[in-house]
């Protein structure tokens, strides 16, 4: 039987169902953009900028749920990630939905050098939330 409690017995604070499985999907969709980007930039095959677009958009509607999950588990006190980790995923979405607007290009120019500059800095933001939120999750309930 699996007990959700921190070193000192401590119950954990669980997050509001979905929103961890969403922000994962979406840190992976926002992720493999980089890869397709990086692909387009060494192959020039047109079919890369696609796949990067699609990601951009899945990666959008997942984290857009996930963000709307946890700002609902964050004002229901179900979750403990911290405003900082929801202003950090607010602005990996940010950075997305103006990255899918770079990717709306034609060819190299929606790519090259903003798209994929875009890509990764999207890419750590998320990285930054991912690790801010795991460091959070350990931390005990505490209820006043």
């Amino acid at each position: 039987m699996a007990v959700n409690s921190s070193f000192d017995g401590a119950p954990l604070a669980r997050p509001f169902p979905g929103a961890v499985v969403l922000t994962h999907f979406a840190a992976a969709f926002l992720a493999l953009t980089v890869v397709t980007d990086t692909a387009y930039l060494r192959t020039t095959v047109l079919m890369w900028q696609d796949f990067s677009s699609w990601l951009l958009f899945f990666g959008l509607i997942a984290g857009g749920i996930a963000a709307l999950f946890w700002i609902i588990g964050a004002l229901t006190k179900r979750a403990r990630p911290g405003w900082g980790v929801l202003g950090l995923y607010v602005l990996a979405l940010i950075l997305g939905f103006v990255n899918s607007l770079m990717h709306a290009g034609d060819g190299w120019t929606a790519i090259m050098p903003w798209g994929i500059t875009l890509s990764a800095v999207t890419c750590l933001v998320m990285l930054g939330a991912a690790l801010l939120n795991r460091r959070a999750a350990r931390r005990p309930l505490i209820r006043a």
